[in-house]
């Protein structure tokens, strides 16, 4: 799809919303108002304009709205421009998206080597900002393509045959097929890559009623909605140009702030089906979101399937309902050959690392493990289980309440954590306050000269420190508002 939709919408620093917003739903979109995305941010949390920023309308308040701006390195990136785009992405970002459909001749036009080329300037713009990368986002076309590839899973199978190490954390593709079912099956396509996906671009170009664009787009955000390996996805778009026919029933956006029927349809489509109330069962083959990982059957406990074939770096994540704030003990049910190890995150903050599962003998032999003194919040929760080593089996997680009260503040206090201390490579350093705030950082040795400085970051942001780090013993101090904080790290 040609982007001359221009840009323009904001960001929040809050880099869980806990809302009535999906965590998945985003959309695609450019030439917008403040009041335009106002109207969406009811029903998405992010956003994307084919562009490294905001546009300079919307630029100076992306801060005040409760919806993620992730920028886009759309082409290319040469050295001379290397600087100039790191300075453009705003503190808070996440994740980088790749090449827009590079396999288009009116996209970013580069073949699997040429972008394999230009890579390594994608992973120096996201080590600058810590950021997850999203692949190349190439999308089904004709004979008019550029490079000879019309099939994106014919794309990514040789990029990743060209270079099998380069960093991609998630694949993007973008699909046009005309009926929902067809977008769902060539979705699928892409899980061959074990990476969670993002659909940053999704419609048909069918003329149809508007009872009928609405229906196609609600039986696919379902389907997203409830498929674990649909990490993020995106409608394309706010609004169309008048002559393209095929699409004026899909626009989400009538006049200046105003949603069409499709629009309201857009945000209101439930994506909550696979919350769990707690206290109570998370039941691991409810997950909502995962990286890798399997499905099995199991005559354990009544659930009918586990989670397998965890490989060392997965993730599942659960949507949680949070019936009162509190401290809760939670009882994991697994199942191992070996000893396993699991870290556990709650709204993106790693809250107990390192916890052992000791062997069981069998995949299908169960024993538990308890992990007390785990605060959650009242309402919608993401809890994620970290898997640390390789075929660790889980069936569900008993969660109990330690603790209850309206006054048990535990999770909204500020905290200084860096996983991992010791530092082998890279560590992630996380200061979580009540508000966002810069934040200046600084890494000294034991000599008192320092290694590192920079006030380019924020509170509740993920700090990656260490890989430049020589072998030894160090200070990392941080100041925000009017508190200091230092903690000892050790590189080995």
């Amino acid at each position: 799809m040609i982007k001359k939709l221009l840009l323009c919408i904001s960001i929040s620093f809050c880099f869980w919303t806990v809302s009535a917003q999906s965590p998945k739903r985003g959309i695609a979109y450019g030439n917008h108002s403040k009041n335009d995305i106002l109207a969406l941010q009811p029903g998405i949390s992010w956003w994307y304009n084919w562009s490294p920023e905001p546009e300079t309308a919307i630029n100076p308040d992306y801060q005040s709205l409760s919806v993620e701006f992730v920028p886009m390195a759309w082409g290319k990136i040469s050295d001379a421009d290397l600087q100039a785009f790191i300075d453009k992405i705003k503190p808070g970002a996440k994740y980088l998206l790749a090449f827009n459909e590079p396999n288009f001749n009116d996209g970013a036009r580069l073949t699997p080597q040429e972008a394999v080329n230009a890579w390594g300037n994608i992973e120096k713009i996201a080590a600058a900002k810590n950021l997850e990368i999203v692949s190349a986002s190439p999308a089904y076309n004709g004979p008019a393509n550029y490079g000879g590839i019309s099939d994106p899973v014919v794309w990514h199978n040789q990029f990743f045959q060209l270079c099998p190490n380069c960093k991609v954390d998630y694949i993007a593709f973008h699909t046009y097929d005309d009926t929902a079912g067809s977008v769902i099956g060539v979705t699928g396509l892409l899980k061959k890559f074990n990476r969670p996906i993002w659909v940053t671009e999704f419609a048909n170009r069918v003329i149809q009623s508007a009872a009928d664009k609405t229906a196609f787009m609600k039986q696919i955000l379902t389907s997203f909605e409830n498929d674990p390996d649909i990490y993020r996805y995106s409608w394309f778009t706010g609004r169309v140009p008048s002559n393209w026919t095929d699409m004026q029933e899909g626009q989400l956006l009538g006049a200046d702030g105003v949603l069409r029927p499709i629009g309201t349809e857009y945000i209101n489509v439930p994506y909550n089906s696979k919350k769990m109330t707690v206290p109570g069962r998370i039941t691991a083959n409810k997950h909502y979101r995962r990286k890798g990982t399997g499905l099995q059957a199991t005559t354990d406990s009544g659930t009918g399937q586990n989670v397998c074939f965890s490989n060392a770096g997965d993730w599942n994540e659960f949507m949680l309902n949070v019936a009162q704030a509190g401290t809760y003990n939670m009882t994991f049910r697994m199942a191992a050959f070996a000893d396993g190890k699991f870290d556990i995150s709650v709204n993106g903050i790693k809250v107990k690392t390192d916890e052992t599962f000791t062997a069981t003998g069998d995949y299908q032999t169960w024993g538990n493990k308890t992990v007390n003194g785990i605060a959650l919040t009242q309402g919608e929760v993401y809890l994620r289980i970290h898997f640390k080593t390789n075929d660790l089996n889980f069936n569900f997680i008993d969660v109990a309440a330690a603790n209850l009260g309206g006054e048990d503040h535990s999770l909204d206090q500020d905290s200084f954590t860096i996983y991992p201390n010791p530092v082998k490579n890279q560590s992630t350093l996380h200061i979580k306050s009540k508000v966002i705030e810069p934040l200046t950082l600084k890494v000294i040795d034991m000599k008192g000269d320092i290694c590192f400085s920079s006030s380019d970051y924020f509170t509740n942001e993920d700090i990656k420190i260490g890989e430049k780090l020589a072998p030894g013993v160090y200070i990392v101090n941080a100041s925000y508002g009017n508190i200091k904080k230092s903690v000892k790290i050790i590189k080995n």
